[in-house]
């Protein structure tokens, strides 16, 4: 009954009739809400006894409703029921209590007030609206709200018409990003001027970071201008800067990137600003500065461009006068008197390029060069290949249809491999160019005969000698060959009085060529038989012819043939495992593939050629799996130009046997396949060393391959039975859905001469093991190499190396702190610490097992 009398109460009150009987005086009414501005007739018009005759009878209606009201209902219920709802100009206005001024034309409102506008929502404790300037102001727990961005303040002026205004103590959020002060000036769509100012992207409070300034100019979706900048932590401030741009929007932008902090031993404290400019759409460039407090300044650069969805390149370069440099014995033992200590220009510049060119052809490009050759090794992060014998430097363009393959391909190697680290080039050999046309595999005709066909030429060159003048000592036994010095020393390049020496005359006995042209002519026949299911047969027939031609005066001219056959038989075992019913269950493919090969040089025909050494070609050990080592240059066969000068299964069989699973399984509507088990066997029987060597039996190779979902490993197992050792390559990790992982890995390698007893000695066993942690705010990795043969190495210590990477995470999923603690061999050890600000909300992924192998080298 009380909620019936309130309703009634209520509809009379704030109908437009009991606003004109309320007010005393026109456009001075309680409640007056004509705010359409209607016009009304006045009470004495036409009609002014009925009309007075109805304010009496509405007078005393009230008057009985008020009192009902009064003595029924509860004044929770009416504060509950009493919100009126009104329209401004577009806007739709809520609150406990309205009041308004048509002389004024205005409209005060009080109590939960909610104010809906073109596409915003206005709260506030009290607000008014003033009609004639289309403003608004609102007082108390003010929150603006739209699709986008979040005003809260105690005090908003709002021009509704021009979206401008000022806030008073409060604070601009657009997604994470958040900028704060005492007076926010909004002076357009999305464009604000701040007083006394914070700004940051955290999401916690405080805010992990923190930039404060005295002026803040800032256009959501834009930058943030900041005049005096200040960076806190929490509330501590901790760097100043008199003038700082940061962006308000996730999209790449030009800017200045978080500082990055390292400290080592050579170059001392180094602090380096690296800047991030956006050039394009498509390119864009870090420019860094790093000053190292021992070495000196040094200029960073790095070029990123994409050309297409397939293609991109970068460009990478550096350049420092190494103070610290100029007194390392590294350099100074190899300079005159005179130069030494003096500073030198070290630079570094890499280039990778990869392009899909619209005739169907790949351009690619790859190149690796750095002023002195210890560069690398103290500045591993950068050319990204310490450690390798050369630095390779590669150009090609390729076209591929669907029979045929045509490529351009030049590479040009710097040798790493000198003492000096100033030494010239002139020994390295390159490929300029190489071209090669390669048939791909095709039935003549309508028959089930298969052909394909290779074709390559080379060309060696390099700017020295076109031949090694070599020399021969025994040590310990054994035949050690090495260039000609004045020393005598197969060590001579440790030596900086040790020269080489060029005699001019080309010695056949015992000199080696190293430049010259090869021509490579090898079609194939094949005829694939199917015996029956699981069953098949591959005989194949291939003829090989190669020109050489040296430049050497003696024997310029060489031509090789041969004819080889080849038959290989391969049975395939297969089961199914799983749920075979349902179609979309998870299944698995057992495969057991047994595959015998016998290879065989049924006519030959070679000339005696010095390029090809001074033993018997057939004695030589050469198999399909043999290596090229160091060893080599000792032997009687030489190293040739690489190992398509090797005549290898002559009379070869070989037997594997191949485990592999796969699994099926669904993502969503899609099936998706992937191989979790692999295993391969294999050993070779040389029939072609009968008589000749005890050993005709190779190697026993085992491949492991696993990659299960919280267990990994590749491994690769030489054992060499008449060595009796094992030359093992392995790595075993085990990860969790977090992405913590522990892992170990092994690697382990003997010099192995045919013939010959393996030295333990000299053998390379290192064990590493690496681990990662990634809780909420912390993440951890790290690895050390420890060195199972330690006792001869030349250092005599049982860890090679160690690297360790940890990130804290603050609250607020806003920044990253990253610690680097590494110990290259050979150099200092070095610490790294950098910042990374989040910008978007989007938390840093954690780094995988992957990134600890850019750290530590050995």
């Amino acid at each position: 009954m009380k909620d019936l009398i309130l309703w009634i109460n209520l509809s009379l009150l704030f109908s437009a009739e009991i606003s004109d009987v309320l007010s005393p005086k026109r456009g001075q009414g309680f409640l007056d809400f004509n705010l359409d501005k209607r016009p009304r007739a006045p009470y004495n018009s036409s009609g002014g006894v009925g009309r007075r005759t109805g304010l009496v009878l509405h007078r005393w209606i009230f008057f009985f409703s008020f009192l009902a009201v009064f003595l029924f209902a509860d004044t929770t219920l009416w504060a509950a029921e009493a919100a009126p709802t009104a329209k401004i100009h577009g806007m739709l206005i809520n609150a406990e209590s309205m009041f308004g001024d048509n002389e004024k034309d205005t409209a005060e409102l009080e109590g939960k007030v909610q104010i809906v506008f073109q596409g915003q929502h206005l709260k506030a404790d009290k607000a008014r609206v003033y009609r004639r300037s289309r403003q608004v102001e609102l007082y108390g727990n003010v929150e603006i709200m739209d699709a986008k961005n979040t005003i809260v303040g105690d005090q908003v002026f709002l021009d509704y018409e021009n979206n401008t205004g000022v806030i008073y103590n409060g604070y601009v959020q657009s997604g994470s990003v958040m900028f704060a002060g005492t007076l926010l000036q909004k002076t357009g769509e999305s464009e604000y001027i701040v007083n006394t100012a914070d700004y940051t992207a955290c999401t916690n409070c405080p805010a992990s970071w923190s930039f404060s300034g005295t002026t803040v100019r800032a256009e959501l979706g834009g930058y943030a201008y900041i005049k005096n900048a200040v960076l806190r932590f929490g509330h501590v401030p901790v760097f100043w800067l008199p003038y700082l741009i940061v962006p308000l929007k996730s999209d790449r932008q030009s800017g200045l990137l978080t500082p990055n902090f390292e400290v080592s031993e050579t170059g001392g404290f180094a602090f380096s600003i690296p800047y991030f400019w956006a050039i394009s759409r498509s390119s864009d460039a870090t420019i860094e500065a790093k000053d190292y407090a021992k070495r000196g300044l040094k200029a960073l650069f790095e070029y990123r461009y994409v050309l297409n969805e397939n293609s991109n390149g970068s460009l990478s370069a550096a350049s420092i006068f190494d103070k610290a440099f100029a007194d390392d014995p590294r350099l100074n033992t190899y300079r005159p008197a005179g130069q030494q200590n003096d500073p030198i220009d070290r630079w570094f510049t890499r280039y990778n390029h990869y392009y899909e060119m619209p005739d169907g052809g790949v351009h690619r490009a790859q190149i690796n060069l750095a002023s002195d050759l210890q560069y690398p090794k103290d500045f591993p992060e950068e050319t990204l290949n310490f450690g390798d014998s050369a630095m390779e430097n590669r150009v090609s363009y390729t076209k591929n249809n669907q029979d045929q393959h045509y490529s351009v391909d030049s590479s040009y190697y710097v040798n790493m491999l000198h003492g000096n680290p100033l030494a010239g080039n002139e020994d390295a050999v390159h490929r300029l160019p190489e071209l090669r046309f390669a048939q791909a595999q095709k039935n003549i005709g309508d028959t089930n005969f298969i052909y394909s066909l290779d074709l390559t030429y080379t060309n060696f060159a390099r700017s020295g000698n076109a031949y090694d003048d070599m020399e021969e000592v025994i040590i310990d036994g054994a035949k050690v060959r090495f260039p000609k010095n004045t020393c005598h020393s197969p060590k001579w390049e440790d030596d900086p009085n040790c020269k080489r020496i060029y005699d001019g005359t080309y010695d056949p006995s015992i000199d080696q060529i190293r430049t010259g042209q090869r021509l490579d002519f090898r079609p194939t026949l094949y005829y694939p038989i199917k015996m029956g299911e699981g069953l098949d047969l591959l005989p194949k027939l291939s003829y090989r012819e190669t020109h050489y031609n040296f430049n050497v005066e003696e024997n310029p001219y060489l031509v090789r043939r041969y004819l080889r056959t080849e038959l290989s038989t391969r049975m395939n075992f297969s089961r199914i495992y799983g749920d075979t019913v349902s179609s979309k269950a998870t299944r698995y493919k057992h495969e057991i593939v047994p595959e015998i090969t016998y290879s065989r040089l049924p006519w030959f025909s070679q000339e005696n050629h010095p390029f090809f050494g001074t033993g018997n070609l057939s004695d030589a050990p050469y198999s399909s799996r043999d290596g090229i080592s160091d060893l080599d240059i000792g032997s009687d066969f030489g190293v040739q130009f690489d190992y398509n000068d090797r005549v290898y299964d002559r009379n070869l069989v070989t037997v594997s046997l191949l485990n592999k699973v796969t699994e099926k399984r669904w993502v969503g509507d899609r099936p998706e396949y992937r191989q979790i088990g692999y295993l391969k066997l294999a050993q070779s029987y040389d029939a072609s060393q009968e008589g000749r060597s005890t050993e005709n039996w190779s190697d026993l190779t085992a491949t492991l391959d696993m990659r299960l979902d919280h267990f990994q490993t590749y491994s690769i197992f030489n054992y060499f039975p008449y060595q009796n050792v094992t030359n093992a390559s392995s790595r075993v990790r085990l990860l969790n859905d977090k992405g913590q992982f522990f892992q170990v890995q092994l690697t382990r390698q003997y010099k192995i001469t045919p013939g010959q007893p393996v030295d333990t000695s000299t053998r390379q066993e290192d064990y590493t093991f690496s681990a990662g942690f990634i809780s909420r705010y912390i993440n951890l990795m790290g690895k050390f190499v420890y060195d199972a043969n330690w006792a001869e190495a030349e250092n005599g210590k049982q860890i090679k190396s160690w690297a360790y990477i940890a990130q804290y995470k603050p609250p607020g999923d806003c920044m990253l702190i990253t610690f680097i603690h590494e110990q290259v061999v050979g150099s200092d050890t070095r610490f790294k610490l950098n910042f990374e600000f989040t910008f978007d909300g989007t938390p840093k992924p954690p780094l995988p097992p992957e990134a600890l192998d850019a750290y530590g080298f050995y």
